[in-house]
């Protein structure tokens, strides 16, 4: 089951979740790249920013918003993760900054107990 985030909703889970996510981002060739991330909310711009590594920025340059998603797993086994789906670009004012404007979040149900539970989940 997921539960909608909306970005008005970003700062509440951001004091529940805290602001080390994990960002996955793909290359051009459809690789995927994990890395974890501190992040900044732009209540305005509806926007996290972070300073990622190199690689991650390459995969952020196209000159239209990049897929982007940030996990913050749950606090514990029993609590929902928030997953978020962004547009990311580096920022044209600091090329060590990557923008990721908020498109959807949810918060989705743990993982079962055991591989096969709960499969129509």
């Amino acid at each position: 089951m997921s539960i909608p985030v909306s970005a008005t909703d970003v700062v509440a889970r951001l004091a529940e979740y805290g602001s080390s996510p994990f960002l996955v981002t793909a290359s051009p060739d459809g690789t995927s790249k994990v890395v974890q991330v501190a992040i900044l909310w732009d209540v305005d711009g509806a926007a996290f920013h972070c300073a990622p590594g190199a690689g991650t920025l390459r995969n952020l340059s196209g000159t239209e918003g990049e897929p982007a998603t940030l996990v913050f797993p749950g606090p514990d086994a029993d609590t929902h993760s928030w997953l978020v789906d962004a547009a990311g670009r580096v920022d044209p004012d600091d090329d060590g900054w990557a923008i990721l404007t908020y498109e959807s979040g949810v918060l989705h149900r743990p993982a079962p107990g055991a591989p096969g539970d709960q499969r129509n989940c």
